[in-house]
């Protein structure tokens, strides 16, 4: 589907708003009449309302998704000079990270890339934005063993990649791995090569599907301008996801919320 076809349909009468995922993140931007300040400082739009005067409003949610599920996992854990985190990916669910850390009041985020020139030009902007947090590249994750600590780790990878950290890094800090990517097909396992070794090692795991929940309360309540349901939301997503799949159990968050 082509940007043409999503600004088409989000024209009808009968459509309130719409969710954007890749590719059009980005490439629908532009086409926005307004945009939360979330959108322009990430720089995509996973989120858009049709106004009632029928102008589009461009919001981004992959940020909350980050947060809802991380700041619970962190509760009280940092010490008094903040928290510590690392970022693997430069791309937008990487900037979202950024984003989610910054307003989390971070101290210090690490980004890690493979094109380190992206990683660099995420450091320098969201720097800049956050001003108390310090934001810095790092090339080789083996550096990740001379870190006093370190409480999360989020890789906004394509689950394709198979990142993998030194098991040393996970034993010492045991920090909250989190993964953007998540599988919705029955086959296969939907974990991560990160989040598997995260629970090998007893680490506290968050994954995509969390995040996925999460950021489409935000956006059931930009819509509906009222509370998300989340108990609703959640049950009906264990139901849709792993009824009959045979699949391990399922998200502990998503059961929570399901149950409460």
């Amino acid at each position: 589907m082509y940007v043409e076809d999503v600004l088409q349909h989000l024209s009808l009468a009968s459509t309130g708003g719409g969710s954007i995922t890749i590719p059009h993140k980005e490439t629908i931007l532009p086409h926005m009449d307004e945009l939360s300040p979330a959108a322009k400082a990430i720089g995509a739009v996973n989120c858009v309302t049709v106004l009632p005067d029928g102008r589009l409003h461009g919001d981004n949610t992959d940020w909350i998704g980050v947060r809802g599920q991380l700041a619970p996992a962190l509760g009280s854990t940092a010490s008094s000079d903040g928290w510590t985190g690392l970022i693997c990916g430069a791309g937008g669910s990487g900037r979202a990270a950024c984003y989610a850390l910054g307003a989390m009041g971070f101290k210090k985020v690490y980004l890690h890339n493979r094109t380190i020139s992206r990683a660099a030009a995420l450091v320098d902007e969201f720097s800049a934005q956050w001003g108390e947090s310090s934001f810095e590249v790092m090339e080789d994750l083996a550096a990740l063993e001379g870190l006093p600590k370190l409480h999360t780790i989020i890789s906004t990878l394509p689950g394709s990649v198979e990142l993998e950290i030194p098991g040393k890094i996970l034993q010492t800090h045991r920090p909250v791995l989190m993964a953007a990517a998540y599988k919705s097909s029955p086959e296969g396992s939907r974990l991560t090569p990160l989040l598997e070794q995260g629970q090998a090692t007893g680490c506290t795991i968050i994954e995509g599907m969390e995040m996925l929940f999460e950021q489409g309360c935000a956006q059931c309540e930009n819509w509906t301008a009222q509370p998300a349901p989340r108990r609703a939301i959640a049950a009906a997503l264990l139901k849709e996801r792993f009824e009959g799949a045979g699949d391990p159990p399922p998200p502990a968050n998503l059961l929570k919320e399901a149950q409460s």
